[in-house]
């Protein structure tokens, strides 16, 4: 268990650890690409222990001077892949990416409502996702590889991972017209391992018209008359040649709890490095300055997932808003945070567009729900989101029960403020980042003028 105890100021800086979920990532699109890919940095992924039994006989992993070669085995005799359903990153674009370089995987446990949606998307494309039960867990493997197809219809953005992951398996050739400019980590990895990934406008040959963006310039302001929609190609079936060196960023889940913090402990200067600057990595960040908190953001560097940074919060007086969590692959590991934030902010605060989490098993909004009420937080609940009414002090809480890393995580933060000590089951914590405690606490000074780093050893 984490004990918490209230925090008066925060200050100092912090260097966030490589993303673990996209060095995830990066291991599966080598193993779908049958290309050696070298990962930095490599000095600080908890979970790779876990990562190189689940892949053994699929690929193997080699460290040197803070770099992880994987380099993807052909064996016939190599067993199934077994996952934790809570600890799959990016789990749609994963797990289809791997049925689709012909790999079983083991899935424990797997939500009905999830695989009933997978079965269905599976179905869509012409394939089919056999299912089978292995002393309680889910087998899954993939058949008809060869009728893959694409409907001719607008996907919405988060159906795109599952395309991508799907035809990239596949090794296949896919044209997607989606509704959004499909901002996501994708757009830069897919590139970095050879492969083509374009994304146009539907407007782009408007554009070239001289008439057409003359009556465009009249019309502005105006609805327009129809969306813009989005053509989305990608070429999976070669490769280009060269070598495939991957750098990954900073973990933009923990840069959200750090920055829950901050708001939740106002006082104080805290800076932020090797953070996610990129659209798609910094929806907390975002929200922040939406809310009017001042952040100040400086570009110090270019990893193969975009761009990274230094952030500083300078002020920080916030008010609630609405939030449109489309799409939602940008937005569910980062909510937790952000309903943190929400609960500390004046007003009203609403999240919408995350009925996909409904889908799992527990309830995923239930989930955020539990935290909220143990805290003592006043909310709303809808079909598809959450209202929070901010702006309130709260007394200490205890959560005993397993909630994923992000929840359990964000509820820690959440307690800085409270107005009594507060203890969270911090088991998953611990799993994904084993010095949590140790991170975000010692830039903490508790009330009574201790410092966090002081108390570490009764909290740990």
């Amino acid at each position: 268990m984490l004990t918490i105890k209230p925090a008066k100021e925060m200050k100092g800086a912090i260097r966030l650890p490589p993303s673990s979920d996209l060095f995830f990532v990066s291991i599966v699109m080598a193993i779908a690409a049958k290309v050696n890919a070298k990962i930095t940095p490599f000095d600080d992924i908890p979970f790779m222990p876990w990562w190189e039994k689940a892949f053994e006989g699929h690929a193997s992993f080699s460290g040197e001077n803070d770099c992880c070669t994987v380099s993807p085995l052909n064996m016939d005799f190599a067993g199934p892949i077994t996952l934790a359903y809570e600890e799959i990153p990016y789990r749609d674009f994963t797990v289809f990416c791997l049925l689709g370089s012909k790999k079983t995987l083991i899935i424990d446990p797997l939500p009905k409502k999830r695989l009933d949606l997978w079965t269905a998307f599976t179905a869509e494309c012409g394939c089919t996702l056999n299912i089978a039960n292995q002393q309680g867990a889910t087998v899954l493997s993939l058949s008809n590889e060869d009728r893959f197809r694409v409907k001719d219809t607008v996907k919405n953005a988060d159906q795109m991972h599952l395309l991508l992951g799907l035809a990239m398996g596949l090794q296949k050739q896919l044209t997607v017209t989606t509704d959004s400019a499909f901002s996501s980590a994708l757009r830069n990895i897919v590139p970095a391992f050879g492969f083509d990934l374009t994304v146009s406008s539907s407007l782009r040959d408007k554009n070239d018209d001289p008439i057409a963006r003359r009556i465009r310039f009249m019309q502005m302001g105006k609805k327009p008359a129809a969306p813009i929609l989005y053509n989305v190609t990608g070429d999976f079936s070669k490769r280009k040649e060269g070598p495939c060196e991957i750098t990954v960023p900073g973990d933009d889940v923990l840069c959200a709890i750090v920055l829950a913090a901050k708001c939740v402990v106002p006082r104080g200067s805290l800076i932020v490095e090797n953070a996610g600057l990129e659209s798609w990595n910094s929806q907390t960040l975002a929200l922040v300055k939406k809310m009017g908190g001042v952040v100040a953001m400086q570009e110090t560097g270019m990893t193969s997932f975009g761009s990274v940074g230094t952030i500083s919060v300078q002020k920080l007086g916030l008010a609630g808003r609405k939030v449109e969590c489309l799409p939602l692959y940008s937005f569910s590991q980062q909510l937790p945070a952000m309903v943190v934030i929400a609960a500390y902010a004046q007003g009203q605060s609403v999240f919408r567009g995350i009925e996909d989490l409904r889908n799992d098993d527990p309830d995923g909004i239930a989930q955020i729900v539990s935290v909220v009420k143990a805290a003592g937080m006043r909310y709303g609940e809808m079909p598809d989101g959450i209202v929070i009414d901010g702006g309130r002090q709260y007394d200490g809480f205890d959560i005993a029960d397993h909630l994923c890393a992000p929840l359990a995580a964000a509820a820690s933060v959440a307690a800085l403020h409270c107005m009594g000590t507060s203890t969270i089951n911090d088991e998953s914590i611990v799993r994904r980042w084993p010095r949590f405690a140790e991170m975000v606490l010692s830039l903490c000074e508790l009330k009574g003028g201790t410092s966090g780093a002081a108390e570490q050893g009764a909290i740990l």
